[in-house]
C-alpha cells in the first residue's frame, strides 16, 4: 500500500508558505489593533516590522534556505506594480487637470530639488561618494500618501487637497524609481561609459516609452472589456494589465513603473466611464483594495526580515540627521513651489502649505527600493547600512509625522473637531442602549417574579429617557440636516446589500435563472454607485411606467 504523508509532515516541507501565512496573520492583527487605537495602519506596520526584525536577527524566528527571503524581483515586480496601479486607478483626470501645473512642478522640480539637497547633506555627513549619496538621497525622497489620505478621509478634508498630495506622490514615485534604476546601473557597471547626455536621453527614453506602453495597453484593455460583459474577467484583465504593462516596458528598457501609472490612469478614468459595468467597478475597487492592502503589509513587515533593528539603533544619529535633512529639503521645495502658486493664483488657503509639507510621509516605495539594494553586487558591503538608514527614516516619518498630522489639521483649522458628529453618534449609541434595555425588561418580567409596580416604574423611566434622546436627535438633525441624508443613505445601502444576498440565495436554490440573477445584480450594483440610491432596483422604471 502506498503511504500518504500527513498534512503535518507536508507543512514542514513548506516553510515559505508558513512564513507567508504568519506574515499575513500579523498584518491582519496590526490592522485590527490600529483600527481600535485609531492610529494610521502603516505606523502599526512599521512597529510590527521592527519587532519581527529584532526577533529574527536574535534567532527567535527561523530564517535561511526555504524561508521567506527578499529578492529584487519580489520587490520591484511583485510589490510595486499593484501599489502604483491602485493609486493611479483612483486618481481622477479632472482633479489632476485642475491642479496639473502644481502637481507636475512638485513631482518633477520639487522631487529633484529634495533629492539634491538631501544628497548634499548625506555627502557632508558620511563622506560617501556622490553617486552613493545620490542613491540614498533618491531612495528617501518619494512620498507615500496611504496613511495621509486615510486621515484626510476620516477628517473630511477637502478633495482638492487630497488630490494634490496623492497626485504628487503618484508621479514622484515613478520619477524616483527611474532615477534609482539609472543609479544602480551606473554603480554596478561603472560611470566611465555613461555621459551626462546619455544619462538624460536614457531618462527621457525610460519615461517616454514607459508612458506610451501604459497608455497603449490601457487603451487596449479598455477596448476589450467594453466587449466583455463579465465582471470577473474584467477584474482579471486589470491585474494582467498592472503586471503586463510593467513587464512589457522593461522589455523595451523603459520604466515599468511609469507604464503601470499610465495604465492605471487609463482604466480608472476612461475605462470606468466607457467600458466597465457597475458590477465591475465595485468588484474592481474591492479587489484592488485587498491587493494593495496585502502589498503594503508585505512591504512594511518584510523590512523586518532584511534589516537588523540593532543596526538602526547603531546608526540612529545618522538616521535622525538624514530624516531632518529630507524634511527640511521638502519644506524648502514645498514653500517655494506651492507658496508661489498660492501667492499667484490664490487657489487654496495658505494653511494648506503646511499640510502638503508635513504630509510628505516616507513609506512603501523607499522601503521597496532600500530592500532592492541588497541585490547589487557593487553594494554588498554598504547595503545593510543603507537599508538600516532608510528603515529608520521611514520609522521616524511614520511615528512623528504620521501621528501628528491629525493634530496639525485641527490646529490649522483645516478641519475642526467633529463635535456635532460625535454628539449625533453618542445619542445614537444611547438610543440603541435604551431600546435594548426596554426589550430586556420585557423578557425579565416573563421569567422572574418581580413587583409589577417596580417594573412599571422602571419602564416609565426608560421610556422617558428614550423620549429625551429622541428629542435630542431631532435637534441635532435640525442643526445638521446632512446627517439625516447620511442616515437614510446608510439604511438604503444596507437594504440593497441584503437584497443582493437574497437574490443570490434564490439563484442557488434554483428559483432564478442565471440571466435574471445577472440583470438584477447589475441593477443593484448601479444603485450602490449612486449618491442617493433608490431602495429597490427598477424603482424608477416602475414610476415611469405608472
Amino acid at each position: 500500500m502506498i503511504s500518504v504523508p500527513s498534512l503535518a509532515l507536508a507543512s514542514l516541507s513548506l516553510p515559505l508558505l508558513d512564513d507567508l501565512v504568519l506574515l499575513l496573520l500579523g498584518a491582519m492583527l496590526v490592522a485590527l489593533v490600529t483600527r481600535r487605537l485609531r492610529i494610521p495602519y502603516t505606523v502599526g506596520l512599521v512597529v510590527a516590522g521592527a519587532a519581527i526584525g529584532f526577533l529574527r536577527h536574535q534567532g527567535a524566528l527561523p530564517s535561511g534556505a526555504g524561508h521567506f527571503e527578499l529578492t529584487e524581483e519580489l520587490i520591484l515586480l511583485i510589490l510595486l506594480p499593484p501599489l502604483l496601479f491602485d493609486g493611479a486607478m483612483n486618481t481622477p483626470f479632472s482633479k489632476l487637470k485642475e491642479n496639473g501645473t502644481l502637481i507636475a512642478t512638485m513631482a518633477l522640480l520639487g522631487t529633484l530639488g529634495c533629492i539634491l539637497l538631501t544628497t548634499a547633506a548625506i555627502r557632508s555627513l558620511t563622506s560617501w561618494d556622490w553617486d552613493l549619496s545620490l542613491l540614498l538621497g533618491a531612495i528617501v525622497s518619494p512620498t507615500d500618501p496611504v496613511s495621509v489620505l486615510a486621515i484626510f478621509r476620516e477628517q473630511g478634508v477637502e478633495k482638492r487637497l487630497s488630490t494634490i498630495v496623492e497626485g504628487e506622490s503618484l508621479f514622484n514615485d515613478g520619477l524616483v524609481v527611474v532615477l534609482y534604476l539609472i543609479l544602480m546601473r551606473g554603480l554596478e557597471q561603472g560611470w566611465q561609459d555613461i555621459t551626462v547626455g546619455e544619462g538624460i536621453l536614457t531618462f527621457i527614453h525610460m519615461i517616454g516609452v514607459g508612458a506610451l506602453v501604459g497608455l497603449s495597453l490601457g487603451s487596449l484593455v479598455n477596448w476589450l472589456i467594453e466587449r466583455i460583459d463579465e465582471h470577473l474577467i474584467e477584474v482579471l484583465f486589470s491585474i494582467l494589465l498592472a503586471y503586463g504593462s510593467y513587464m512589457l516596458a522593461e522589455r523595451f528598457e523603459a520604466s515599468g513603473v511609469i507604464a503601470v501609472v499610465f495604465a492605471g490612469l487609463m482604466v480608472g478614468n476612461v475605462g470606468r466611464k466607457t467600458a466597465l459595468s457597475a458590477t465591475a467597478i465595485l468588484s474592481l475597487g474591492l479587489t484592488w483594495e485587498v491587493i494593495a492592502f496585502i502589498a503594503n503589509s508585505i512591504a512594511f513587515i518584510a523590512l523586518g526580515f532584511a534589516v537588523d533593528p540593532v543596526l538602526v539603533v547603531d546608526n540612529f544619529l545618522l538616521v535622525l540627521l538624514v530624516w531632518l535633512a529630507a524634511t527640511a529639503a521638502r519644506a524648502l521645495m514645498t514653500y517655494a513651489i506651492c507658496g508661489t502658486d498660492q501667492a499667484v493664483r490664490g487657489a487654496f488657503p495658505r494653511s494648506w502649505l503646511h499640510i502638503i509639507h508635513w504630509g510628505g510621509l516616507k513609506g512603501t516605495v523607499p522601503v521597496a527600493l532600500a530592500l532592492g539594494v541588497a541585490g547589487s553586487t557593487a553594494l554588498v558591503e554598504v547595503a545593510p547600512r543603507i537599508q538600516a538608514i532608510v528603515a529608520g527614516v521611514v520609522m521616524l516619518s511614520m511615528l512623528i509625522q504620521g501621528t501628528s498630522l491629525k493634530w496639525l489639521l485641527r490646529k490649522l483649522k483645516i478641519v475642526r473637531p467633529l463635535v456635532a458628529r460625535r454628539r449625533w453618534e453618542r445619542h445614537q449609541a444611547r438610543s440603541i442602549a435604551v431600546e435594548t434595555a426596554i426589550e430586556e425588561l420585557a423578557d425579565a418580567v416573563s421569567s422572574t417574579e418581580i413587583d409589577p409596580q417596580r417594573i412599571q416604574s422602571l419602564r416609565d423611566r426608560l421610556l422617558s429617557i428614550r423620549e429625551t434622546i429622541r428629542e435630542d436627535l431631532k435637534q441635532v438633525l435640525e442643526d445638521h440636516p446632512e446627517f439625516a441624508a447620511e442616515q437614510v443613505r446608510d439604511v438604503v445601502v444596507r437594504l440593497l446589500h441584503r437584497q443582493r444576498a437574497a437574490v443570490e440565495d434564490a439563484y442557488r436554490e434554483g428559483i432564478l435563472s442565471d440571466e435574471a440573477l445577472q440583470d438584477v445584480q447589475a441593477e443593484i450594483d448601479q444603485l450602490l454607485l449612486e449618491e442617493f440610491p433608490d431602495p429597490v432596483p427598477g424603482g424608477r422604471d416602475d414610476r415611469v411606467s405608472s
